[in-house]
């Protein structure tokens, strides 16, 4: 039976703001040992007996963001160099349950009916990963018996962040050949987040589990129940893929999912639309030191504690300071006399939260997002095919950023109504393209591109070519681009 772990990436992780945000989300925040959570999730999946490939459902706009994580982590030999990568965009975000029901089609269509799918969200932390293996060994032989399996975690305290699942106390065993070693639990029920009082109640009870959001089945069996729960889904994400491009090579592979089609397709979990519905729903329990990091408290919990309580991670002064997290990775950041606070202290926000509030942080993401202020969406370094960008400072007519463009990559070939940008080289060597006349820029070395004239800038060297750009102008929007000609495919009208 072949095994193809799915990764699912889509959260925006907002109560992890500052530090997550919408187009660089929880997935891609860098852990205290320096990895993140998408690469731990990328080495845990592909170390799985039998595994050849790994299938990541992600937006389209972070797709070549978690591209770099899995290139980065090839190349430094820590996941198989012939693992292959298989890539499956949504235009728009539809939940779980379309995820699924795609992915599912996708092996289907690959690797046939028996084929296992082991659905893993890209953001979770699992300590013990030897211990994770022998799970996914006792669900997949659970799923090879047609049921549709889910990872439960044994609760230590009352927890209100999490949906609980009521398990059984057997299974039948007349429906398991003698030689069958069954580790696992038929499912009574799934219980969405409780109060306090309840989840006391279930924690006691010894009957509940965390639900992980973790499962395994195989690809015919879940489209079989699928068709028997929720067949206008399962027909609407048919429709889907029958209509979206799919780009292939020896370890690489990309489906685009249609967005016309895809957007008709109903927004729903794959605990509502199936989970909770089937009579076939079996949980393996799993202590494997799971953890969601849903949250600043859980993140805090990754960091060493000092004498005072304390857990930081940065540049930290603390001074008379008691049960405090501070994250301030790129600016110092000094406390006196505080307690019990989350301090998070970015680049471009501060957010200072007493701890009992923060689950609420998401709460401030929702009035960034309602006032349309960026910060809900990308840092002041944001990520792009060909590398990234830092706003080093702004003002009504002018703004200046320090661009990194990677080896052998280009930018779209663009023009901008509104504003000009003067380019200086401090690193690397520059190919550019100006009105069709093409030359080179080395470090130290300059050139002026007017507003309206078509323009494209390359790193043709084989390290970082870095420069600072000034744009001055009316108006300096990242949507002042007419874009003519992509490498990456991207949609004239889309920021660079």
């Amino acid at each position: 039976m072949s095994l193809v772990p799915v990764v699912l990436s889509g959260g925006a992780g907002s109560r992890l703001w500052p530090a997550s945000r919408k187009l660089h989300p929880k997935p891609f925040m860098s852990l205290p040992d320096g990895g993140t959570l998408m690469g731990r999730t990328f080495q845990r999946a592909s170390a799985l007996p039998g595994v050849e490939k790994v299938l990541t459902v992600t937006n389209r706009d972070l797709y070549f963001h978690t591209r770099d994580e899995f290139d980065r982590l090839q190349g430094e030999g820590r996941l198989p160099e012939l693992l292959k990568q298989g890539y499956l965009l949504e235009p728009i975000g539809r939940n779980t349950a379309p995820a699924i029901a795609a992915a599912a089609l996708h092996i289907q269509a690959q690797y046939g009916d028996d084929a296992c799918l082991l659905v893993m969200p890209a953001d979770h932390l699992m300590l013990d990963e030897t211990a994770f293996a022998q799970a996914v060994q006792a669900a997949q032989a659970l799923a090879a018996k047609n049921y549709l399996v889910t990872f439960g975690i044994q609760p230590d305290q009352p927890e209100t962040g999490f949906g609980y699942i009521q398990a059984a106390k057997e299974f039948d065993m007349n429906s398991f050949p003698q030689s069958d070693f069954v580790q696992g639990y038929p499912v009574n029920r799934f219980v969405e987040k409780p109060d306090l009082e309840t989840a006391q109640a279930y924690v006691s009870s010894g009957e509940y589990f965390w639900n992980a959001g973790i499962f395994c089945f195989t690809a015919g069996y879940v489209l079989s129940e699928l068709e028997r729960h929720a067949p206008e889904l399962l027909a609407s994400v048919r429709k889907t893929l029958a209509a979206s491009e799919v780009t292939s090579g020896k370890l690489l592979e990309q489906l685009e999912l249609d967005l016309d089609t895809f957007r008709a397709v109903e927004d729903i979990s794959i605990d509502y639309a199936l989970l909770e519905k089937s009579d076939r729903v079996a949980v393996v329990p799993g202590d494997f030191g799971w953890s969601d990091i849903g949250s600043w408290s859980a993140f805090s919990e990754l960091l060493p504690q000092d004498q005072q309580g304390n857990r930081v991670f940065g540049d930290v002064i603390a001074l008379d300071s008691r049960n405090t997290t501070i994250h301030s990775p790129c600016a110092l950041t000094a406390t006196v006399g505080v307690d019990d606070l989350i301090i998070v202290n970015t680049d471009d926000a501060l957010l200072v939260a007493h701890k009992d509030s923060a689950q609420d942080v998401k709460k401030i993401v929702s009035e960034l997002s309602r006032s349309g202020h960026d910060a809900h969406l990308v840092h002041k370094t944001v990520h792009r095919p060909w590398g990234t960008y830092t706003t080093l400072e702004e003002d009504e007519r002018f703004k200046i950023k320090r661009i990194v463009v990677k080896p052998r990559q280009r930018l779209s070939l663009q023009m901008h109504h509104h504003r000009s940008e003067h380019w200086v080289v401090v690193g690397g060597m520059a190919r550019v393209e100006h009105n069709g006349r093409e030359f080179f820029l080395n470090t130290n070395e300059s050139t002026f591109i007017p507003a309206g004239h078509q323009h494209r800038l390359e790193n043709p060297g084989v390290i970082d070519l870095v420069l600072i750009e000034v744009q001055s102008g009316d108006y300096l929007g990242e949507d002042d681009i007419v874009r003519l000609d992509d490498v990456y495919g991207r949609v004239v009208g889309q920021e660079c």
